[in-house]
């Protein structure tokens, strides 16, 4: 399936030749690299890849996939719907992405063979907030108030209207408003423009990252423990089919980085800041900048967790719970049998590895 409404494709690309100088600097001579295998297109949902993304990205694509012989083509589009969209027309081959966004392609095209084999968000991230001294203490105190979200089109304006409705009150008396991220959502916080905002954990650091001091609002109804697959790495069964192992050292890339950047927060920063210059704060010291920085990685780390020993997993219970939850907001309009959608018969083959010595790695690390 094709279709010339998509956007176009807008490359980074970081294979073999690519990083052979960077992975060198950083990882050091011993770390030989595998002859090199078909390119592998992968999109990421959002166009600037922010700091607390380096784990599915920036990390892997340094530290991970070169010595595997993947040829990753990275591809940052804009939104995780229409990441979506360019997964299903085959302009990507895997993808990462929120997990509202793929039960929306599923509603609109029930035939996809669009498929979840990997949870890189395991633990809700997505609580609404204030500030630290607002009266404003439950979900369901937000009837009637103003809400800071990144844009109206922003999957989290569904998200808090499920979250409402779980705790008994109306989401309609929600009054939705655009802030941004970073410091235009910490300003519109700070003058009152909002009552509370809900974002995600980076976008959270990044408002405490200026000095805005936060709170979560109480969940009322909701169980923390019982909500996981909140965002995934998805491919289609026809090109896992044929592509099974280079979807499985893609991903095992990924839960190398993820225990990578728990073990050395820092060197995550650093090896970000190489690949993503973009990324790295601007007119602040370098200790600020790392300051700030380590806040968004540890935030998202806190929400990167192995379910029943494996990294990357999530539980039919989790999921089923997620599916109630995008009920309740009005993305999905029924549940679906979790097999339709989520294969987790790769993740055995992904955690396959040596978690030990990636830590060493990680702690032995100079940048």
């Amino acid at each position: 399936m094709t279709d010339s409404s998509l956007p176009p494709l807008s490359r980074r690309v970081f294979g073999q030749s690519a990083l052979a100088s960077v992975a060198t600097a950083l990882a050091g001579p011993s770390r030989a690299q595998a002859p090199a295998k078909a390119p592998v297109t992968l999109g990421f949902a959002t166009v600037v890849q922010g700091m607390m993304s380096g784990y599915y990205n920036s990390i892997p694509m340094t530290l991970f996939w070169p010595p595997a012989g993947l040829d990753i083509r990275a591809i940052g589009l804009a939104g995780a719907n229409t990441a979506a969209e360019m997964l299903e027309a085959g302009r990507t081959d895997v993808t990462l992405f929120t997990n509202s966004a793929l039960f929306a392609l599923l509603d609109k095209h029930p035939d996809t063979d669009v498929v979840a084999v990997y949870t890189f968000v395991s633990g809700f991230n997505a609580l609404p907030v204030v500030q630290l001294d607002s009266p404003l203490r439950s979900i369901k105190d937000l009837q009637g108030k103003r809400v800071g979200v990144q844009s109206l089109g922003n999957s989290q304006l569904q998200v808090t209207r499920a979250l409402m409705s779980l705790a008994g009150g109306d989401p309609a008396s929600i009054q939705f408003v655009p802030v941004g991220e970073g410091v235009e959502a910490a300003h519109a916080l700070q003058t009152n423009r909002v009552d509370a905002a809900s974002l995600f954990d980076g976008a959270y650091a990044q408002i405490e990252g200026v000095g805005v001091q936060l709170r979560e609002l109480e969940g009322d109804a909701l169980d923390l423990q019982s909500l996981g697959f909140i965002s995934a790495g998805l491919t289609t069964r026809r090109y896992l089919e044929k592509n099974r192992a280079a979807v499985v050292e893609l991903f095992r890339g990924i839960a190398q980085a993820t225990v990578f950047a728990k073990a050395n927060p820092e060197a995550a920063v650093r090896i970000h800041w190489k690949i993503y210059p973009e990324s790295r704060p601007r007119g602040i010291p370098e200790e600020e900048a790392m300051r700030r920085s380590l806040l968004q990685v540890n935030a998202r780390m806190k929400n990167v967790r192995e379910v029943e020993g494996l990294i990357g997993n999530s539980t039919i219970a989790q999921i089923n719970f997620y599916q109630e939850l995008l009920l309740r907001g009005g993305i999905i309009r029924r549940k679906l049998d979790p097999a339709r959608f989520w294969d987790p018969s790769l993740l055995k083959e992904i955690n396959d590895f040596d978690r030990a010595a990636i830590r060493k790695q990680a702690e032995n690390w100079k940048g």
